[in-house]
């Protein structure tokens, strides 16, 4: 028995290379319907990994103002109310907003150094250090690796930003994010909450939000939930986040998935299509397998195996290079649409994320309907008299 399909699968593998153009037009269409699938796929979970990533990285709550609909600059007095809040462990004001440098765009971000907590999380420092209390007002700043990679500097070196009003000022680097995650500090410039004040020229008693910690046994929902009798205030917390990251990211990949089933169901087409020119082809040898003794289930093995072959081959061939191109080259065309964004410098890693579900989804969607395409037409032949199917292919 075991010889029987050993002798099976070489036959397979000689009819392979015997119909190569059937075998090359199912590889290349299902090369390229993979690899772009695997690169939507890889890069999406790589973006939602991020997102999780980054949201664990921001405050548990964060505290805007609101006025006729529009998020304004809120009294900094609101932080000794927000403070009163039970499950409040902390409150840290924030003023934040972008600034350029040549023709790239920052998130400049300005905390007050003095109520920053220690469990506080603003991704990981690669070298340097973090702000201390002693920053306050003197120009120190943290940067991310992305700012760090554009502009050639490193921990000690300063920098110049221009302000809204085209003022130079002048920053000193003290401390370097690093790349656990690109998304959240990539483009991150950190500074004490008065540098941010006269770079941004605020007003006095107001900031741009609240950055607030609740403490351990608390939810942030339920904390959220006894702030509600707080005037014009609109509260963000993680979850929220989250979800929001997860649904844009969702809906542009879900873009090109369904440009990705159109294409999936073309190449089981094609599929379909060469199974049945090669059916026809094959009609005299199917014949002559039956008439040497192979059974109408020995027949359609061998298609199968033909299939399997080939879709393993192609998908994993189209995940590979799915990773390489989206890993690698920085997937050209696609991150802008996945991401979402005005402007993304070339120096920006794309996040790529490889999970076993994804990997067994694509191989679930390619491979089982080219099984499908390819046995059916097997079928129809293998069922057909030797006689009769002999005649034919001779007529």
């Amino acid at each position: 028995m075991i010889k029987k399909h050993r002798n099976l699968l070489r036959y397979s593998f000689d009819c392979l290379s015997r119909y190569r153009m059937r075998t090359a037009v199912i590889v290349v269409t299902f090369l390229i319907a993979t690899t772009m699938v695997s690169a939507v796929l890889f890069t999406k979970e790589g973006l939602e990994r991020e997102a999780e990533i980054s949201v664990k990285m921001a405050p548990d709550l964060t505290v805007q103002y609101l006025k006729a609909g529009r998020v304004e600059l809120i009294p900094i007095d609101y932080a000794d109310t927000i403070a009163k809040v039970e499950g409040v462990k902390s409150v840290v004001p924030r003023i934040w907003g972008y600034a350029g440098i040549s023709t790239y765009t920052f998130t400049v971000i300005g905390l007050e150094t003095s109520s920053i907590p220690t469990y506080t999380t603003f991704g990981s420092i690669e070298s340097g250090r973090f702000l201390t209390p002693e920053d306050a007002g003197k120009g120190n700043i943290v940067i991310g690796k992305l700012i760090a990679g554009l502009l050639n500097v490193k921990v000690g070196d300063d920098i110049i930003l221009l302000s809204e009003s085209v003022e130079a000022n002048k920053f000193h680097v003290v401390g370097l994010f690093s790349d656990a995650s690109s998304i959240y500090t990539a483009d991150m410039i950190v500074m004490s909450i008065e540098d941010a004040r006269k770079f941004f020229r605020m007003p006095d008693g107001y900031v741009t939000d609240f950055a607030v910690y609740v403490e351990d046994y608390e939810q942030p929902a339920n904390v959220a939930a006894k702030m509600s009798f707080m005037p014009n205030v609109r509260i963000l917390d993680q979850d929220l986040l989250l979800r929001g990251y997860k649904a844009a990211y969702g809906a542009r990949g879900g873009i090109f998935v369904t440009l990705w089933t159109i294409l999936l169901v073309g190449a089981a087409l094609v599929a379909f299509s060469q199974a049945v020119v090669v059916g026809h082809e094959s009609k005299f040898e199917v014949g002559l397998l039956k008439t040497f003794g192979f059974s109408t289930l020995d027949i359609i093995e061998v298609r199968l195996v033909e299939s399997l072959v080939l879709g393993f081959f192609a998908t994993s061939l189209g995940m590979v290079l799915g990773y390489v191109y989206a890993a690698y080259l920085n997937a050209p065309g696609l991150v802008d649409i996945l991401l979402g964004w005005a402007f993304l410098p070339r120096e920006f890693r794309l996040p790529v994320y490889v999970s076993w579900s994804s990997v067994f989804s694509i191989y679930a969607v390619t491979v089982l309907p080219l099984l499908i395409t390819t046995v059916v037409p097997a079928w129809l032949n293998a069922i057909t008299d030797p006689e009769l199917a002999m005649r034919r292919a001779a007529a």
